[in-house]
């Protein structure tokens, strides 16, 4: 028999154990953008970090928007590459699954 503490401890990872990437979502043709990625990949580009909470990496995102609010917009200058993340984050989730906190996957 299985004590309190392994029981909870099962169910905490089949409850959180599911959060450790996003889905991919299900398209007829797998390797293009929706429109979805592509609002995230423009919003990125205007506003930080809000590309990626819209593709569903939420923390990632916020931070991101800390950050370039921290800076006070000093970090805007490195929106280039935060929207460029949003682009490879956006197409490579169409082929696969993508961790919440993965940044330029191939």
């Amino acid at each position: 028999m299985l004590s309190d503490r392994a029981r909870f401890g099962s169910r905490r990872k089949e409850a959180f154990g599911k959060m450790d990437a996003l889905p991919s979502p299900t398209l007829s043709t797998p390797g293009e953008l929706d429109g979805t990625d592509v609002l995230a990949i423009i919003v990125s580009v205007l506003a930080p970090g809000l590309g990626h909470v819209i593709l569903g990496q939420a923390a990632k995102g916020l931070l991101i928007m800390a950050l370039v609010i921290a800076s006070c917009g000093v970090g805007y200058i490195v929106s280039a590459l935060v929207a460029l993340d949003a682009f490879l984050v956006a197409k490579a989730r169409r082929r696969r699954a993508v961790g919440l906190w993965e940044t330029f996957p191939e």
